[in-house]
């Protein structure tokens, strides 16, 4: 009977353990601040004002690959170019317009991304801080490409809505779901790497219908980067 009645006390005692674990699922600030001890605290990422990251890209669904750069500097200006040999791909944001083309002819951009990328950033901090977003919140945790992770679901201040995921051990972004007009976008961060005491995620995997884009930073610095880049071609 002593035994039995051990049996029972350590069974509540377990499921009450479960029942403790479950209660503590994070608020969305404490997910942003495990994200920005991780990356290397808020404070070094305050200062940043520009940004630039030159590697390759890989299209794995057509077999190709090139060189791929991107530049972004305070409050919002962008510039990405993908160069495949068979075709480059250029798009960026002035501050006020964009620009895409994708070797048939330079296009503006569509108004959402546009009403996306015009959205001001503070400081090179205000990633790391979830009241950028109109509203936010934890919704749980599940698997994410093989690791437990903090389910985050936001929408924008452009009306957008997107899903993000924390791994939950390290605490860093391992990904995003944005909807899209043409559908869910998924992207996947990997290979976090240390660069003048900022963590970036190295590599980045872009998922479609037809396949995967991988783009992978080869050198990440710091600075603004020359006014020219954000000029339209």
């Amino acid at each position: 009977m002593r035994h039995f009645a051990s049996a029972v006390i350590a069974a509540v005692t377990m499921v009450g353990g479960a029942v403790r674990a479950e209660a503590q699922q994070p608020t969305v600030q404490q997910v942003y601040d495990k994200f920005a001890e991780a990356v290397g605290g808020r404070a070094a990422w305050k200062s940043v004002v520009g940004r630039t990251d030159k590697g390759t890209a890989n299209v794995t669904f057509a077999g190709i690959s090139g060189s791929y750069e991107r530049h972004t500097a305070l409050p919002n200006k962008m510039r990405m170019i993908i160069d495949l040999g068979i075709v480059k791909i250029d798009q960026g944001f002035d501050g006020e317009k964009g620009w895409v083309d994708q070797g048939q002819g330079m296009q503006p951009m569509p108004a959402e991304q546009v009403k996306d990328l015009a959205e001001p950033s503070p400081d090179g901090a205000a990633f790391l801080d979830p009241s950028r977003y109109m509203k936010a919140a934890v919704v749980g945790k599940e698997p994410f490409e093989g690791a437990d992770a903090w389910k985050v679901e936001a929408t924008t201040k452009g009306g957008r809505t997107i899903t993000e995921y924390f791994d939950v051990a390290s605490g860093l972004r391992v990904g995003m779901v944005t909807n899209t007009p043409m559908g869910p976008q998924t992207a996947v961060y990997k290979d976090y790497k240390v660069f003048e005491g900022k963590k970036v995620a190295t590599t980045l995997v872009q998922r479609n219908g037809q396949g995967d884009v991988i783009l992978t930073s080869q050198i990440v610095t710091f600075g603004t980067p020359d006014a020219a880049y954000f000029k339209q071609p």
